[in-house]
């Protein structure tokens, strides 16, 4: 099977929402695709509605059963192992595209080959639509472009990506992890040639109270965010642009560190047992290993509030200063 696109879906104990998921995937209004379903070792009913999908679809639809759990990210790798389109897509398997998503990002990609395309997505938690990239960030991409777009953040399911950029071997996913998007990302951002947007709402992201984002242990997240760092510095050190790059990639680096220590103390403030001086100490160790710069990064100033550059500078100095702080002058309240 050849086709124009390859969409990729990982699936894992998804059955309440998988089949309002497919319905769009199937009647995609571009006609030539492929897609790939991948059962992540699903406990569920999910791999029977799979099933019933390629018997309904057998020319557009590939099947592959892991026996092993892999995460949304392993499950993806998969993915790539053997699609064949032109052009590859991501979607989550409780989430719902637009019928005409992947017919209108891949004419976009067309019109101005274009290495990727972005699209608008609803974010049905904050009741939200966003467009990550601005018509003034789009065509070849300059060292300023390129900052823009890592400091702006986003998703991989709202995007398109031209399939020979997988000959990079950096652009995999970390498996059994939740931000395993973050260092692809970010190191997309930083080696692609050009992008294009389709200012559009063509994807909705779906936040159930169910999502392994939301299920996820607290240490878990603590360990996800680190694990996210060091991937992103890892990957981002390589790349002969670093250092015009620097501020931007710091930029993000210094948000998760914020997320991080804002996570240990959120288990402080409500009593746990959880180790929080020893896991602050960590994370305030890997943010010195990969943070050159300083808090008067222009990014960090004009995106990250103040109080929390406050929180991360008393972190960096001293974890019983920081912990005292908070158990006299705060009580907790900004965690509400």
């Amino acid at each position: 099977m050849c086709a124009t696109v390859s969409i990729i879906i990982p699936i894992y104990n998804a059955e309440k929402y998988l089949a309002e998921c497919l319905g769009n995937v199937v009647n995609q209004t571009l006609g030539d695709i492929e897609i790939i379903l991948v059962n992540d070792a699903s406990t569920d009913n999910s791999m029977s509605i799979i099933r019933d999908c390629k018997e309904q679809y057998p020319d557009k639809v590939l099947v592959i059963d892991s026996e092993e759990n892999r995460g949304a990210g392993g499950a993806r790798n998969l993915g790539l192992e053997v699609c064949s389109g032109e052009y590859v897509g991501f979607v989550d398997s409780d989430d719902i595209i637009d019928v005409t998503m992947y017919k209108k990002l891949y004419a976009k990609a067309k019109e101005g080959g274009y290495d990727v395309v972005d699209c608008g997505y609803y974010k049905q938690a904050s009741d939200m639509a966003i467009l990550h990239i601005s018509d003034e960030q789009t065509g070849i991409l300059t060292e300023e472009k390129r900052k823009h777009i890592i400091v702006g953040g986003g998703y991989i399911v709202s995007k398109l990506f031209r399939r020979g950029l997988f000959e990079d071997e950096q652009l995999r996913f970390r498996r059994n992890v939740i931000l395993e998007d973050a260092d692809f990302l970010t190191y997309l951002y930083g080696t692609i040639h050009s992008i294009g947007v389709v200012k559009e709402v063509l994807y909705c992201y779906r936040n159930h109270t169910d999502s392994s984002s939301n299920l996820i242990a607290t240490d878990k997240y603590y360990d996800n965010i680190c694990k996210a760092i060091q991937a992103i510095y890892e990957k981002m050190i390589q790349i002969p642009n670093y250092p015009q790059l620097r501020e931007a990639v710091e930029y993000e680096l210094l948000q998760m560190y914020s997320y991080g220590v804002n996570i240990c103390l959120k288990a402080y403030m409500e009593s746990s047992d959880w180790d929080c001086k020893k896991k602050l100490e960590a994370i305030a160790g890997l943010k010195k290993k990969v943070v050159a710069g300083g808090y008067g990064n222009p990014y960090v100033q004009a995106k990250i509030g103040q109080l929390d550059i406050a929180i991360m500078q008393m972190n960096d100095e001293s974890q019983e200063k920081l912990l005292f702080w908070v158990r006299q002058q705060m009580g907790g309240k900004w965690f509400e």
